[in-house]
């Protein structure tokens, strides 16, 4: 395989993993919000901090958060590349893993910067609950993102 067709195959891959990946976090925050525990629209909040309206907020936050989602997959496929993980279940284990520690310092910035900072006052009084929440989210985009590179098979062609 030659380096323009592995680099078109790593954007490709790391773009539906981190779209699969980011969809999947804001399902995972959205039945957590719904379930009553903790009003935990991610999206909603990091659309509204930026148009400081939580009417235009919902689309922002979605395409904001998709570029992340993307990003962050290329920088998880990248860690499984060298780590050498070919399996699809070790994609996911090490997805897992990073996803958690991506959640830790996530949440920890979010209640303890990113809250105090917030135009919204709702999205203001960010407590452990929103940190729980959003390391649930980061789980869940973690083992989607090593499902999707796992099972491509990518990892294997890029160290071959």
């Amino acid at each position: 395989m030659g380096p323009i067709e592995l680099i078109l195959q790593f954007l490709i891959f790391t773009i539906i993993a981190g779209l699969a990946g980011a969809a999947g976090m804001d399902l995972v925050m959205h039945l957590i919000s719904k379930s009553g525990y903790k009003h935990a629209s991610m999206t909603l909040a990091l659309g509204s901090f930026f148009t400081k309206s939580t009417e235009t907020a919902q689309v922002i936050g979605w395409f904001i958060h998709g570029v992340a989602g993307v990003l962050f997959a290329m920088v998880y496929t990248l860690l499984f590349i060298a780590f050498g993980l070919e399996a699809a279940i070790a994609c996911m284990a090490a997805g897992l893993g990073i996803g958690f520690l991506h959640g830790i310092v996530v949440s920890i910035m979010l209640v303890m910067v990113v809250s105090e900072h917030h135009p919204i006052e709702s999205f203001r009084n960010a407590g452990i609950e929103v940190g729980v929440a959003h390391l649930a989210g980061h789980l869940a985009y973690g083992v989607l993102v090593g499902l999707v590179i796992g099972i491509t098979g990518f990892v294997v062609r890029a160290a071959g």
